[in-house]
């Protein structure tokens, strides 16, 4: 497997340090559009560097989407249509309707596309996924501590976003109706926003994101039938709740802690390895997108402040 990062930054380095003991990968590339992140990947790491994006999709089987890109829709439906597999670390700079169209490629193409910017590569909630039996209510809390460089934050796409795709994964349901509001404390734009998902098969999602909050905290609770899963993205734990003997007992569970990017490369390689999707996927991006769409018109027909917010 030939490996082509697009982007020189952090995120190039994690995934580096995921795959560059992986018996998979034969060679890695790299391409960026800023020659001094160009300079700190060539410093730092022994990637190769190609001067265009088009000699990167010739020499590679595989694009990692790691950084913001001028022509991303672009590069990536080329790549498809050249028949390479890709791994889209920041969805958010991709549209609706470019996903849509990467969705087409992929079937027609045969390759593989993950969206790796996901909670369901997370340990905890991995680890939390045999104990998941039809929930019937789900409370996340997703909060960013509050500091300058925060204002920056999209509530949407770096906080609310992430919580969707998994929630909608495990209520495994058609939503009934959505509910949503917004408050705005130092920007214009919203800094925390509640969410309430309703499904047919009658679970509630409560979703809560913040960038102004005293403390960083990713919780969730899932309240199955008779237990309730109380997980940790953070810290990377998990407990269960259940009824024993008239008591209520506390349970802590074994998570096999893993970084995120190594758990998303598992999963990648394993999908092309067996044919089917990643967790993580074309259509679950679709779907958490489209329901991000509604919470913001259900926002904005509520106050004329956020008229401007965008996806």
């Amino acid at each position: 497997m030939r490996i082509g990062f697009v982007g020189g930054n952090e995120i190039t380095k994690q995934y580096y340090s995921a795959v560059c003991n992986n018996s998979f990968v034969k060679e890695m590339h790299f391409v960026d559009q800023s020659m001094i992140n160009a300079r700190s990947i060539i410093k730092n790491l022994p990637l190769n560097y190609l001067e265009n994006e088009n000699d990167l999709i010739k020499n590679c089987d595989m694009l990692v989407l790691c950084a913001n890109h001028k022509n991303a829709e672009e590069l990536v439906i080329k790549s498809a249509k050249m028949g390479n597999h890709l791994l889209i670390a920041n969805p958010f700079v991709l549209g609706k309707q470019t996903l849509k169209q990467l969705q087409l490629l992929s079937n027609e193409a045969g390759v593989k596309i993950q969206n790796a910017w996901s909670e369901k590569y997370n340990s905890a909630f991995m680890s939390a996924i045999p104990y998941v039996k039809n929930p019937v209510f789900i409370d996340v809390a997703r909060l960013a501590q509050y500091s300058p460089s925060n204002s920056k934050l999209s509530v949407v796409n770096d906080l609310l976003l992430k919580d969707i795709e998994w929630v909608l994964s495990i209520a495994n349901s058609n939503i009934r109706k959505i509910s949503a509001n917004a408050l705005s404390v130092i920007s214009s734009d919203p800094d925390f926003i509640n969410a309430k998902l309703e499904f047919d098969n009658g679970c509630i999602a409560n979703l809560t994101a913040s960038r102004v909050s005293e403390l960083s905290l990713r919780k969730a609770r899932v309240y199955n039938d008779k237990s309730v899963l109380f997980i940790d993205f953070l810290e990377k734990q998990l407990k269960r709740s259940y009824k024993k003997s008239n008591f209520l007992e506390f349970e802590e569970m074994a998570v096999d802690v893993k970084d995120d990017t190594i758990n998303q490369f598992d999963d990648f390689f394993g999908s092309l390895e067996n044919g089917k999707d990643p967790e993580s996927n074309l259509s679950s991006m679709i779907e958490a997108k489209e329901v991000i769409e509604i919470i913001l018109d259900k926002i904005r027909a509520k106050t004329s402040d956020f008229i401007s917010i965008t996806q």
